[in-house]
């Protein structure tokens, strides 16, 4: 009994205090992000995704470091390699005429050894320096500082492939919310005629002058315009989010400015003349990679010819060790501080005869690699013929669209018109009217779609010139804007 009257003034409360109550119970799963709205203009996002998106970063870092690379493989080519050294060990000298291939495990012995086998220890000591320097080699410095070169500049290639696609993937981007935010409003027009429509059917259901069941008809087809402009809503909301990431600020509150993009149905094509294909970030990048194997087989070609080592230094050695055969005398300290000196001054020439085996068979895969990058390089250009061919028939199509659709929206909105007409005169039903205001809210769509096509369809051309300048430069002036962003070549 008594948990019965718990429970039944838990219920009593809920019903008295139904929104405080859900408030307080309700769970948070994470914090709020407190998020910083930003208008977007297309040319300001091109411009943010240029300068915040971290694929871009990141190549303008590997390109950094690429020329950086450059002045490091200069260094390694012409620094000679020196060495200072030290030592002091403790170690017996009973030593044998003998001859060895030199090892870590077997120290060399120089000079003569004790008359007899000991085990007492000396003192040894040794220091100095060397210059090791090879500055003549037939070209072999020459051809790896080019090849890291060539590494620089397929960096750079990539570098500015990377700044076209992400750049082009924000325009479009930018494209995609417009055409949401163009279906929000479309569904809120649609929402306010359906609305006015139920209000004129419940006048005649109230009068008596139509049956019930075209009120109930009638508030269904608002109710399902009302879905129609959620649905709207959210993805628009979804691509505003895609338009942040797209710009490097994921997660970030974004509103677009599109000022007349959309109202601007046939803008001049900024990029009417056939595209440089051999200019194009893309064709540029597989090139690069062309001309990077083949400064690897430069240096297969260097590789086979002697090598010139110019060596000198000074060293000073000390040891307490004394036998019976004229050593020079040194201060009992010489086991630790070395005081007997020598130089040395010498030409090395290497010349590793049987690398010939090696170099030929590289070579060969060398070549190969070549040619698959020169294919690469030819379908890279064929891949932008056809693209060229399909963007020019998309903006012609596009063109086509955009100046037909007035005439499909005007036609839709007679026939809105005329059917709610009939209606009231008694001629139509609701069904009828609700089929009429549908296609003209679809005409709208595809209208605003169709309008915004025709500048996805010269965003495409102009992805396919490699170069978002003169694209830009339109946008701006049906936005009303004078700022051109640097994208391309500036």
């Amino acid at each position: 009994m008594k948990s019965t009257i718990i429970f039944l003034s838990a219920i009593s409360l809920l019903i008295s205090f139904p929104g405080q109550a859900f408030a307080e119970s309700s769970i948070r799963l994470r914090p709020e992000i407190q998020l910083n709205e930003t208008s977007l203009t297309l040319s300001g996002a091109v411009q943010l995704a240029e300068s915040k998106y971290p694929q871009i970063l990141k190549q303008q870092a590997e390109l950094r470091a690429a020329k950086r690379n450059v002045t490091l493989q200069k260094v390694k080519e012409y620094n000679p390699a020196a060495l200072l050294s030290y030592q002091q060990v403790d170690a017996t000298h009973n030593r044998l005429t003998q001859t060895l291939f030199g090892t870590a495990v077997l120290p060399t012995t120089p000079g003569p050894g004790p008359e007899n086998v000991r085990f007492g220890a000396d003192a040894f000591s040794a220091a100095g320096f060397i210059i090791d320097w090879a500055p003549i080699d037939f070209g072999l410095h020459k051809a790896r500082i080019n090849y890291s070169k060539a590494e620089m500049h397929l960096a750079s290639a990539h570098y500015d492939l990377t700044v076209l696609d992400v750049t082009v993937q924000a325009a479009a981007s930018f494209l995609d919310a417009l055409i949401m935010k163009e279906q929000v409003a479309v569904a809120i027009a649609n929402v306010q005629r359906f609305a006015d429509f139920s209000r004129v059917v419940h006048a005649q259901v109230d009068a008596g002058l139509k049956a019930g069941a075209d009120a109930s008809l009638a508030d269904s087809q608002l109710a399902n315009a009302k879905n129609d402009l959620i649905r709207a809503r959210l993805n628009y909301e979804l691509a505003l989010a895609e338009l942040a990431f797209r710009v490097g600020i994921g997660g970030s509150n974004v509103e677009i400015n599109p000022g007349g993009i959309s109202k601007l149905t046939q803008p001049d094509d900024p990029q009417r003349d056939s595209p440089r294909f051999t200019n194009h970030p893309l064709t540029i990048a597989k090139q690069s990679v062309v001309n990077l194997r083949q400064a690897n087989r430069k240096i297969l070609e260097k590789e086979y010819y002697p090598k010139f080592r110019w060596i000198g230094g000074i060293n000073l050695r000390g040891t307490t060790f004394k036998t019976n055969n004229g050593d020079v005398p040194a201060p009992g300290v010489s086991g630790i501080f070395p005081t007997v000196p020598n130089w040395n001054v010498g030409l090395v020439i290497d010349f590793p005869f049987f690398e010939i085996i090696r170099i030929q068979a590289e070579k060969k895969v060398v070549d190969e690699q070549i040619n698959s990058a020169q294919q690469s390089y030819a379908l890279a250009v064929q891949q932008l013929k056809t693209e060229d061919v399909q963007a020019r028939a998309r903006v012609r199509a596009s063109l086509e669209l955009a100046a037909n659709m007035p005439i499909q929206v005007q036609a839709a909105s007679q026939a809105a018109q005329q059917a709610q007409a009939r209606y009231e005169a008694g001629l139509a039903t609701v069904a009828q009217v609700a089929e009429a205001n549908q296609i003209l809210a679809d005409s709208r769509v595809k209208e605003a779609v169709t309008n915004v096509g025709v500048w996805k369809a010269l965003l495409a051309n102009a992805a396919v010139h490699g170069n978002l300048r003169p694209f830009l430069g339109a946008a701006n002036q049906a936005t009303g804007s004078s700022t051109i962003n640097k994208t391309g070549t500036e």
